[in-house]
């Protein structure tokens, strides 16, 4: 699949991603998967894998990522008015 870049539009695009747990997750528990997602994403070979795809690392603690997350919602919201896109009935 040919990349914007490929196609000749000059914008670059990440794709983020997140992990998320339930709501009232057990503090301990939270802690554990974020030290050990954290510590993955120092790992060489992540970073390797990240450049080969032309994605840059990107770490956010749980509060900045659901900010971030609710952020882009609203982005993609307002972005889809402005191609006068509507949801389908």
């Amino acid at each position: 699949m040919p990349t914007l870049r490929d196609i000749g539009i000059d914008m670059v695009s990440n794709s983020p991603f997140g992990i998320a747990g339930p709501r009232g997750m057990e503090v301990g528990i939270v802690k554990l998967l974020r030290d050990a997602f954290k510590k993955g994403l120092g790992e060489p070979s992540y970073a390797a894998a990240m450049a080969s795809l032309d994605q840059e690392l990107f770490y956010l603690n749980s509060e900045d990522y659901r900010k971030f997350a609710l952020q882009q919602i609203e982005e993609a919201k307002r972005f889809i008015g402005e191609l006068g896109l509507k949801q389908q009935e």
